[in-house]
Protein backbone atom coordinates (compact mmCIF):
# COMPACT_ATOMS: atom_id res chain seq x y z
CA UNK A 1 0.00 0.00 0.00
CA UNK A 2 2.95 2.08 1.16
CA UNK A 3 4.44 1.60 -2.21
CA UNK A 4 1.07 2.85 -4.54
CA UNK A 5 0.99 5.97 -2.43
CA UNK A 6 4.45 6.75 -3.42
CA UNK A 7 3.96 6.16 -6.78
CA UNK A 8 1.18 7.92 -7.06
CA UNK A 9 2.42 10.77 -5.38
CA UNK A 10 5.43 10.57 -7.64
CA UNK A 11 2.95 10.68 -11.03
CA UNK A 12 1.24 13.88 -9.42
CA UNK A 13 4.47 15.96 -8.57
CA UNK A 14 5.61 15.10 -11.95
CA UNK A 15 2.21 16.14 -13.47
CA UNK A 16 2.45 19.78 -11.40
CA UNK A 17 6.00 20.56 -12.62
CA UNK A 18 5.16 19.60 -16.63
CA UNK A 19 2.76 22.00 -16.19
CA UNK A 20 4.21 24.87 -14.10
CA UNK A 21 7.28 24.23 -16.99
CA UNK A 22 4.36 24.76 -19.58
CA UNK A 23 3.37 28.28 -18.09
CA UNK A 24 6.81 28.91 -17.88
CA UNK A 25 7.73 28.38 -21.29
CA UNK A 26 5.42 29.63 -23.52
CA UNK A 27 5.22 28.98 -27.48
CA UNK A 28 8.37 30.07 -29.15
CA UNK A 29 8.20 33.31 -30.97
CA UNK A 30 7.26 33.31 -35.13
CA UNK A 31 8.42 36.18 -37.15
CA UNK A 32 6.50 36.30 -40.39
CA UNK A 33 7.80 37.65 -43.66
CA UNK A 34 5.49 38.11 -45.77
CA UNK A 35 5.53 40.44 -49.36
CA UNK A 36 3.87 41.36 -52.48
CA UNK A 37 4.33 43.35 -55.64
CA UNK A 38 3.22 46.64 -56.29
CA UNK A 39 0.19 46.56 -58.97
CA UNK A 40 -2.36 43.83 -59.09
CA UNK A 41 -0.65 41.16 -57.88
CA UNK A 42 -1.34 43.31 -54.45
CA UNK A 43 -4.71 44.25 -54.75
CA UNK A 44 -6.06 40.86 -52.90
CA UNK A 45 -3.88 40.97 -49.72
CA UNK A 46 -4.70 44.88 -49.18
CA UNK A 47 -6.76 44.69 -46.12
CA UNK A 48 -3.49 42.73 -44.43
CA UNK A 49 -1.48 45.40 -45.86
CA UNK A 50 -3.20 47.62 -44.17
CA UNK A 51 -4.12 46.18 -40.84
CA UNK A 52 -2.46 42.76 -40.11
CA UNK A 53 -3.97 42.21 -36.39
CA UNK A 54 -6.03 39.39 -37.06
CA UNK A 55 -2.61 37.40 -38.49
CA UNK A 56 -0.81 38.85 -35.21
CA UNK A 57 -0.38 37.21 -31.88
CA UNK A 58 1.26 37.28 -28.76
CA UNK A 59 4.19 34.88 -30.18
CA UNK A 60 3.47 36.05 -33.75
CA UNK A 61 5.17 39.04 -35.39
CA UNK A 62 4.46 39.61 -38.91
CA UNK A 63 6.26 41.87 -41.42
CA UNK A 64 4.14 43.01 -44.50
CA UNK A 65 5.87 44.81 -47.95
CA UNK A 66 5.10 46.04 -51.04
CA UNK A 67 7.99 45.23 -53.38
CA UNK A 68 8.38 47.74 -56.62
CA UNK A 69 9.16 45.06 -59.36
CA UNK A 70 9.63 41.34 -59.54
CA UNK A 71 13.71 42.27 -59.67
CA UNK A 72 13.81 43.33 -56.39
CA UNK A 73 11.68 40.57 -54.99
CA UNK A 74 13.02 37.21 -56.72
CA UNK A 75 16.55 37.55 -55.16
CA UNK A 76 14.52 37.96 -52.01
CA UNK A 77 12.92 34.26 -52.54
CA UNK A 78 15.73 32.71 -53.62
CA UNK A 79 17.51 33.98 -50.55
CA UNK A 80 14.73 32.76 -48.34
CA UNK A 81 14.51 35.58 -46.40
CA UNK A 82 10.25 35.52 -47.20
CA UNK A 83 7.84 32.97 -46.33
CA UNK A 84 5.10 34.46 -48.16
CA UNK A 85 4.87 36.09 -51.52
CA UNK A 86 2.77 37.11 -54.07
CA UNK A 87 4.05 36.59 -57.61
CA UNK A 88 3.39 36.05 -61.40
CA UNK A 89 2.34 32.78 -61.72
CA UNK A 90 6.07 32.08 -64.11
CA UNK A 91 7.73 33.63 -61.25
CA UNK A 92 6.12 31.44 -58.80
CA UNK A 93 7.72 28.44 -61.32
CA UNK A 94 10.96 30.14 -61.22
CA UNK A 95 11.54 30.30 -57.75
CA UNK A 96 10.40 26.52 -57.16
CA UNK A 97 12.76 25.50 -60.05
CA UNK A 98 15.93 27.97 -58.62
CA UNK A 99 15.40 26.82 -55.24
CA UNK A 100 14.58 22.91 -55.16
CA UNK A 101 11.21 22.88 -54.19
CA UNK A 102 11.63 25.50 -51.48
CA UNK A 103 8.59 27.60 -52.30
CA UNK A 104 5.23 25.91 -53.24
CA UNK A 105 2.37 27.23 -54.82
CA UNK A 106 -0.95 27.52 -52.39
CA UNK A 107 -3.16 30.16 -54.14
CA UNK A 108 -4.07 31.54 -57.38
CA UNK A 109 -4.99 34.86 -56.92
CA UNK A 110 -4.93 36.86 -60.24
CA UNK A 111 -6.34 35.72 -63.56
CA UNK A 112 -6.43 37.51 -66.78
CA UNK A 113 -5.91 41.36 -66.53
CA UNK A 114 -4.93 42.39 -70.35
CA UNK A 115 -7.06 44.18 -72.33
CA UNK A 116 -6.24 45.36 -76.09
CA UNK A 117 -7.45 49.01 -76.02
CA UNK A 118 -8.40 51.35 -79.02
CA UNK A 119 -10.45 53.91 -80.89
CA UNK A 120 -11.29 51.87 -83.26
CA UNK A 121 -14.75 51.22 -82.69
CA UNK A 122 -14.96 47.98 -85.57
CA UNK A 123 -12.50 46.36 -83.32
CA UNK A 124 -13.83 43.23 -81.67
CA UNK A 125 -11.75 40.30 -82.01
CA UNK A 126 -7.84 39.14 -82.54
CA UNK A 127 -8.48 38.53 -86.24
CA UNK A 128 -9.87 42.37 -86.77
CA UNK A 129 -5.97 43.48 -86.03
CA UNK A 130 -4.84 41.77 -89.16
CA UNK A 131 -2.30 43.95 -91.27
CA UNK A 132 -1.91 46.27 -88.02
CA UNK A 133 0.72 47.48 -85.74
CA UNK A 134 -0.18 46.71 -82.03
CA UNK A 135 2.77 47.87 -78.93
CA UNK A 136 3.32 45.60 -76.41
CA UNK A 137 5.52 47.08 -73.15
CA UNK A 138 8.37 44.08 -72.75
CA UNK A 139 9.38 41.72 -75.35
CA UNK A 140 9.58 38.35 -73.79
CA UNK A 141 7.42 39.16 -70.67
CA UNK A 142 3.77 37.04 -69.76
CA UNK A 143 1.71 39.58 -71.91
CA UNK A 144 3.72 39.18 -74.89
CA UNK A 145 3.07 35.49 -75.01
CA UNK A 146 -0.08 35.35 -74.29
CA UNK A 147 -0.37 37.99 -77.43
CA UNK A 148 1.67 36.02 -79.46
CA UNK A 149 -0.45 32.85 -78.86
CA UNK A 150 -3.53 34.19 -79.49
CA UNK A 151 -2.26 35.88 -82.42
CA UNK A 152 -0.99 31.89 -83.54
CA UNK A 153 -4.40 30.47 -82.84
CA UNK A 154 -6.43 32.87 -84.94
CA UNK A 155 -3.81 32.82 -88.06
CA UNK A 156 -2.23 35.83 -87.89
CA UNK A 157 1.73 35.39 -87.84
CA UNK A 158 4.23 38.33 -86.11
CA UNK A 159 6.24 40.60 -88.84
CA UNK A 160 4.03 39.11 -91.52
CA UNK A 161 0.51 39.72 -91.29
CA UNK A 162 0.38 42.17 -88.20
CA UNK A 163 3.20 44.10 -86.10
CA UNK A 164 4.27 43.36 -82.88
CA UNK A 165 5.96 46.91 -81.34
CA UNK A 166 7.82 46.92 -78.28
CA UNK A 167 8.90 50.31 -78.28
CA UNK A 168 6.99 51.69 -75.35
CA UNK A 169 7.07 50.47 -71.70
CA UNK A 170 3.29 50.47 -69.80
CA UNK A 171 3.52 53.85 -68.38
CA UNK A 172 4.59 55.61 -71.97
CA UNK A 173 2.59 53.10 -73.64
CA UNK A 174 -0.61 54.52 -71.97
CA UNK A 175 0.18 58.09 -72.08
CA UNK A 176 0.69 57.50 -75.97
CA UNK A 177 -2.92 55.67 -76.34
CA UNK A 178 -4.28 58.38 -74.52
CA UNK A 179 -3.18 61.19 -76.69
CA UNK A 180 -3.73 59.28 -79.74
CA UNK A 181 -0.13 58.11 -80.93
CA UNK A 182 -0.75 54.50 -80.64
CA UNK A 183 -4.35 53.41 -82.20
CA UNK A 184 -3.86 49.95 -80.56
CA UNK A 185 -1.95 48.47 -77.57
CA UNK A 186 -2.44 45.66 -74.88
CA UNK A 187 -2.07 47.01 -71.82
CA UNK A 188 -2.98 45.32 -68.24
CA UNK A 189 -4.99 47.25 -65.24
CA UNK A 190 -4.80 49.49 -64.26
CA UNK A 191 -3.21 51.44 -67.24
CA UNK A 192 -6.61 50.06 -69.46
CA UNK A 193 -8.63 51.72 -67.03
CA UNK A 194 -6.49 55.03 -66.87
CA UNK A 195 -6.22 55.19 -70.72
CA UNK A 196 -10.12 54.86 -70.84
CA UNK A 197 -10.68 57.36 -68.29
CA UNK A 198 -8.52 59.94 -69.86
CA UNK A 199 -9.80 59.94 -73.05
CA UNK A 200 -13.26 59.18 -73.50
CA UNK A 201 -12.60 57.67 -77.04
CA UNK A 202 -10.42 54.69 -75.98
CA UNK A 203 -12.21 51.59 -75.32
CA UNK A 204 -11.17 48.24 -73.96
CA UNK A 205 -11.97 46.30 -77.26
CA UNK A 206 -10.64 42.80 -76.39
CA UNK A 207 -10.69 41.27 -73.18
CA UNK A 208 -7.99 39.24 -73.31
CA UNK A 209 -9.69 36.42 -71.01
CA UNK A 210 -12.42 36.09 -73.29
CA UNK A 211 -10.51 35.25 -76.10
CA UNK A 212 -8.30 33.07 -74.20
CA UNK A 213 -11.25 31.17 -73.44
CA UNK A 214 -12.08 30.81 -77.17
CA UNK A 215 -8.77 28.93 -77.89
CA UNK A 216 -7.15 27.21 -75.06
CA UNK A 217 -8.45 24.30 -72.86
CA UNK A 218 -7.33 25.98 -70.00
CA UNK A 219 -10.18 27.86 -69.36
CA UNK A 220 -8.34 30.82 -67.60
CA UNK A 221 -5.01 33.12 -67.89
CA UNK A 222 -3.42 32.55 -64.35
CA UNK A 223 -1.74 35.97 -63.93
CA UNK A 224 -0.93 35.74 -60.14
CA UNK A 225 0.27 33.23 -57.50
CA UNK A 226 0.94 33.08 -53.50
CA UNK A 227 3.41 31.02 -52.91
CA UNK A 228 4.49 29.48 -49.32
CA UNK A 229 8.15 28.30 -48.03
CA UNK A 230 7.57 24.52 -47.48
CA UNK A 231 9.85 24.43 -44.43
CA UNK A 232 7.79 27.71 -42.70
CA UNK A 233 4.14 25.95 -43.51
CA UNK A 234 6.00 22.29 -41.67
CA UNK A 235 6.78 24.12 -38.95
CA UNK A 236 3.67 26.95 -38.87
CA UNK A 237 0.83 25.05 -39.88
CA UNK A 238 -1.53 26.76 -37.79
CA UNK A 239 -0.51 30.31 -38.50
CA UNK A 240 -0.65 29.61 -42.19
CA UNK A 241 -4.16 28.29 -42.13
CA UNK A 242 -5.13 31.07 -39.95
CA UNK A 243 -3.43 33.54 -42.81
CA UNK A 244 -5.01 32.05 -45.32
CA UNK A 245 -8.43 32.23 -44.17
CA UNK A 246 -8.05 35.85 -43.49
CA UNK A 247 -6.13 36.08 -47.45
CA UNK A 248 -9.22 34.93 -48.35
CA UNK A 249 -11.69 37.51 -47.01
CA UNK A 250 -9.05 40.35 -47.94
CA UNK A 251 -9.63 39.17 -51.28
CA UNK A 252 -13.73 38.94 -50.75
CA UNK A 253 -14.02 42.30 -49.16
CA UNK A 254 -11.98 43.92 -51.72
CA UNK A 255 -14.07 42.85 -54.46
CA UNK A 256 -17.07 43.69 -52.40
CA UNK A 257 -16.01 47.03 -51.52
CA UNK A 258 -13.81 48.82 -54.39
CA UNK A 259 -14.67 52.50 -52.95
CA UNK A 260 -12.99 51.55 -49.77
CA UNK A 261 -10.55 49.36 -51.09
CA UNK A 262 -9.37 52.13 -53.66
CA UNK A 263 -8.89 54.09 -51.30
CA UNK A 264 -5.97 51.79 -49.26
CA UNK A 265 -4.77 50.87 -52.36
CA UNK A 266 -4.10 54.58 -52.88
CA UNK A 267 -2.39 54.50 -49.50
CA UNK A 268 -0.19 52.43 -49.62
CA UNK A 269 0.84 53.06 -53.05
CA UNK A 270 -0.12 49.72 -54.84
CA UNK A 271 -2.34 51.83 -57.33
CA UNK A 272 -1.84 55.39 -58.67
CA UNK A 273 -4.85 57.10 -56.99
CA UNK A 274 -8.45 55.65 -55.54
CA UNK A 275 -10.45 56.52 -58.57
CA UNK A 276 -8.25 54.68 -61.01
CA UNK A 277 -8.22 51.83 -58.19
CA UNK A 278 -11.99 52.19 -57.73
CA UNK A 279 -12.68 51.40 -61.28
CA UNK A 280 -10.02 49.22 -62.38
CA UNK A 281 -10.71 46.40 -59.67
CA UNK A 282 -13.71 44.83 -61.16
CA UNK A 283 -11.38 44.67 -64.53
CA UNK A 284 -8.65 43.11 -62.28
CA UNK A 285 -9.71 39.05 -61.55
CA UNK A 286 -8.64 39.61 -58.31
CA UNK A 287 -9.64 35.78 -56.94
CA UNK A 288 -8.84 33.58 -53.86
CA UNK A 289 -8.87 29.50 -55.68
CA UNK A 290 -6.97 26.30 -54.12
CA UNK A 291 -4.30 26.17 -56.81
CA UNK A 292 -4.14 22.13 -56.16
CA UNK A 293 -7.83 22.50 -57.42
CA UNK A 294 -6.28 23.70 -60.68
CA UNK A 295 -2.58 22.08 -60.78
CA UNK A 296 -4.21 21.21 -64.98
CA UNK A 297 -5.01 24.97 -65.95
CA UNK A 298 -1.57 26.08 -64.41
CA UNK A 299 0.49 23.37 -65.98
CA UNK A 300 -1.08 23.84 -69.21
CA UNK A 301 -0.73 27.71 -69.03
CA UNK A 302 2.97 27.33 -68.31
CA UNK A 303 3.92 25.21 -70.81
CA UNK A 304 2.67 27.87 -72.93
CA UNK A 305 5.02 29.75 -71.49
CA UNK A 306 7.70 26.71 -71.43
CA UNK A 307 7.56 26.49 -75.82
CA UNK A 308 7.78 30.19 -76.42
CA UNK A 309 10.88 30.55 -73.80
CA UNK A 310 11.98 27.81 -71.93
CA UNK A 311 13.68 31.04 -69.26
CA UNK A 312 10.20 31.91 -68.59
CA UNK A 313 8.92 29.27 -65.99
CA UNK A 314 12.38 28.56 -64.69
CA UNK A 315 14.36 26.22 -67.45
CA UNK A 316 11.65 23.12 -66.76
CA UNK A 317 7.82 22.69 -66.17
CA UNK A 318 7.22 22.30 -62.59
CA UNK A 319 6.23 18.85 -60.75
CA UNK A 320 3.26 17.92 -58.91
CA UNK A 321 5.08 19.25 -55.81
CA UNK A 322 4.69 22.68 -56.69
CA UNK A 323 1.18 22.64 -55.08
CA UNK A 324 1.16 23.15 -51.47
CA UNK A 325 -0.50 19.97 -49.88
CA UNK A 326 -3.37 20.58 -47.78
Amino acid sequence: MKKICLVLFTIFISLNLIACGTKNNPKEPVSVSIASLKGPTSIGMIKLIDDDTSITSDNVSVSIEVIPSPDLLVPRLLNEELDIAAVPVNVASKVYNATKGKYEVAVINTLGVLYIVSNDESLDSIEDLKGQTIYCGTPGATPDFILQNLMNKNGLIPDENIIIDYSLKNSELAQAVISGDVQYAILPEPFATMVSLKNKNIKRSINIQDEWNKVEKSAEIIMGALVIKKEFREKNSEFINKFLDEYENSVSWVNDNPVDGGKLLEKHEILPNSKIAELSIPNCNVVYIDAQSKQDEIINFLKILYDFDKKSVGGNLPDEKFFMEK
